[in-house]
């Protein structure tokens, strides 16, 4: 049995935090809070620079960078995804399309549009894939039936993936057994589609992966840990849960927020886990924590995520 610890790693109550993204190369948590479209960033000082070095050799302006220990910034439109570049850039998913963003300047240049003549839907869930790739999902304001898809944009081409999903989560990648994993919020359920091995496009239909039986609980955000475990935060449920490859429940993390979102591996070496959360007022006991992002310590297989190729 692990030994796991739940601390607040940012005590700011997040109306909807999302997209926790653990920046390797500037020791750097970046999250959105997606209703008052607010980009955040916490740094720590204490990450090893020797683990830095074994996921890019390009960091040669890392130490020109002046960006606060915590900062936040208000975003035009409505950032729901978050990638990295490289030390100086990020990748956005927004309502209006996919941006490269530069931390320091807060500039921004649009890469590609999605969905930016349609008013009715906005982005949600997206992750960067370990092709380069980067996956955004889209779905209706008012999370009407089926208006949600799954886009990704590889090589300066975007390609709807996944149709007629309610509340596409969870999107996150297993590349040795190259799987890709979803989740619709709506049918308590994780799908996963193949991939190909040399560009990591679907090249089959996907298919259902692990079906909860309570069909109130709402799967939420996920990431993929280097043994192929998938982290999910379950919506509603106060709880992260870990899911061995082959679907079996290994680990169900009982946290004090209510309504956890999403999870993201960050830290010295990757042992940290990270989840957002959306502020929840229904239990007094722990108002304090609703909406802030909180640290699990004790996690042996994290891995940082993968940059964006433009």
């Amino acid at each position: 049995m692990l030994d796991f610890k739940v601390t607040v790693f940012n005590s700011t109550q997040n109306r909807l935090g999302e997209s926790p993204l653990w920046h390797p190369l500037l020791n750097t948590l970046f999250w959105v809070d997606i209703d008052k479209k607010t980009l955040f960033s916490k740094k720590v000082d204490n990450a090893s620079k020797k683990t830095l070095n074994t996921i890019s050799t390009d960091i040669k302006n890392i130490e020109s960078q002046t960006l606060p220990i915590i900062n936040q910034v208000t975003m035009p439109d409505t950032v729901t995804a978050i990638a990295w570049l490289n030390a100086d850039y990020l990748v956005l998913g927004t309502n209006t399309g996919i941006y490269r963003y530069h931390i320091i300047s807060n500039t921004r240049e649009l890469i590609i549009a999605i969905e930016n003549d349609q008013p009715n839907t906005r982005s949600n869930d997206g992750r960067a894939d370990p092709w380069g790739g980067f996956w955004l999902s889209t779905m209706h304001v008012n999370a009407e039936k089926g208006q949600g898809k799954i886009y990704r944009y590889y090589k300066q081409l975007i390609e709807c993936v996944v149709t007629e999903l309610t509340i596409p989560n969870g999107l996150c990648f297993d590349k040795p057994r190259l799987r890709a994993y979803y989740c619709d919020s709506l049918t308590s359920c994780i799908y996963m589609l193949s991939l190909d091995a040399q560009t990591g496009a679907p090249n089959s239909a996907a298919h259902e992966f692990y079906r909860f039986d309570n069909t109130d609980i709402d799967p939420d955000g996920c990431v993929v840990d280097s043994e192929g475990n998938l982290w999910l935060a379950v919506w509603g449920m106060g709880c992260v849960i870990c899911l061995s490859p082959e679907a079996n429940i290994i680990e169900t993390l009982d946290i004090a927020a209510i309504k956890p979102t999403c999870t993201a591996f960050g830290g010295e070496n990757a042992q940290l886990l990270f989840v957002t959360s959306a502020y929840d007022s229904v239990d007094n006991l722990t108002c304090d924590v609703q909406g802030t992002v909180l640290q699990i310590s004790g996690i042996k297989s994290g891995q940082f995520e993968p940059p964006v190729v433009l």
